[in-house]
């Protein structure tokens, strides 16, 4: 297998996944105590941070669905911070750059994860009740544990995904529209605000000096004088609509000029072709 270099370093917070029958298609908040590597094959030592009398975990990076050849990566970053979209998003949150805004409320269709016995279990909104539940059906087997129950809208985040070449995205949700239950929106620290103005400022400076480019060529045909044209003076498309149309005017003019006038008889006689003969 090919070495990949992960994102994560001893002491960080992660979500982790497991295969295990029961607990298929579940997130889990935990913390990294230990990386090493075994016959070529990464391991995890992890905390489960919401079951305190749970013991280290030992967990295989890369994993294989049963009868499958896929290999899936098991752990992803921290979740983004979740808010609404009345919500004014706090830039100090947590110290996360990035945030999940939900769109207004659940309909079916929607991807979700749902809060439950302290972990994150994924699936789709099935129907959405008036006394704030809704019915979801967790993900189908082997990916979950593909059944049916009643949960409370607060209890719900929108389903992300994540890989290590694009991060965090929102999937499409499954009602047959192109239609996502959340966006994802970044925070600038100040080091990219201050980056994004010099690269602002330095496009400015980088514009002037074709402007000036421009106006010398406009200079060069006023000081030509062979053909006064509007553009001269102003370098706005009206202008060069104005000269297009006298041009068009010069030339019909000149057409009729040169062109010969049909009531006057041509001195020209036409004779055909005739080779001369000779004898050799």
């Amino acid at each position: 297998m090919t070495q990949i270099n992960l994102p994560f370093e001893v002491g960080q917070t992660v979500e982790l996944r497991s295969f295990i029958s029961g607990y298929r298609g579940a997130w889990f908040r935990c913390k990294i105590l230990k990386i090493s590597q075994k016959r070529r094959a990464l391991f995890y030592d992890v905390e489960y941070l919401d079951y305190p009398g749970e013991s280290i975990h030992t967990t295989k990076v890369f994993q294989q669905l049963e009868g499958g050849s896929e290999k899936h990566l098991m752990i992803r970053p921290v979740y983004p911070r979740q808010c609404h979209e009345n919500e004014v998003l706090n830039k100090e949150g947590g110290g996360l750059e990035e945030a999940a805004v939900v769109h207004d409320d659940w309909k079916a269709g929607d991807l979700v994860d749902w809060w439950e016995a302290y972990c994150y279990w994924s699936g789709t909104v099935l129907e959405v009740k008036e006394n704030g539940s809704v019915q979801i059906e967790l993900l189908a087997p082997p990916h979950g544990e593909g059944s049916i129950y009643d949960a409370m809208s607060k209890d719900l985040r929108p389903s992300l995904e994540w890989s290590l070449e694009d991060g965090w995205t929102v999937p499409f949700s499954k009602d047959g529209e192109k239609r996502q239950c959340a966006k994802l929106m970044k925070h600038l620290n100040e080091d990219q605000v201050s980056e994004a103005k010099s690269m602002e400022e330095e496009e400015q400076i980088g514009a002037e000096p074709r402007k000036e480019e421009k106006q010398t060529h406009t200079e060069k045909l006023k000081k030509d004088g062979a053909l006064r044209l509007n553009i001269m003076e102003s370098e706005s498309v009206e202008a060069a609509v104005l000269d297009l149309e006298e041009l068009i005017v010069r030339f019909e003019w000149m057409k009729g000029i040169l062109a010969p006038d049909s009531s006057e008889k041509s001195s020209w006689i036409y004779e055909p072709y005739r080779p001369s003969s000779s004898r050799i």
